[in-house]
């Protein structure tokens, strides 16, 4: 069995500007990253503890697709967000050992 690979990115924006940046992220990885050979899927994360982070964690179907995304859309990426971002984010890559992702049901949702 091959195991997914991920990229985490911790994106560090301006002050204030966490908001707008990460609308623009959110919408290139609902574009251009979902067409990219390999792409498996994306989490994103806005930070509870620190107002300018966000983090995305990304899922690729093997080596060639992630460092290729790294060359291609993450790039773009990165240059479309640019004026938002205090510093360039931070990339680190993992492979996935195990997961589990589940919906509750709006059924579900309002017993609780």
């Amino acid at each position: 069995m091959k195991l997914v690979l991920a990229r985490l990115s911790i994106w560090n924006f301006k002050m204030g500007k966490r908001e707008e940046g990460f609308a623009e992220l959110d919408r290139i990885l609902n574009t251009s990253v979902r067409g990219t050979t390999g792409f498996r899927g994306y989490i994103s994360l806005i930070s509870n503890d620190d107002v300018n982070a966000a983090t995305i964690l990304t899922l690729w179907q093997d080596q060639e697709s992630l460092q290729a995304s790294e060359k291609g859309v993450f790039s773009s990426a990165i240059t479309k967000v640019q004026d938002f971002l205090e510093t360039p984010p931070q990339f680190k890559n993992f492979k996935v050992f195990s997961t589990e992702l589940f919906m509750r049901s709006e059924f579900e949702a309002s017993f609780y």
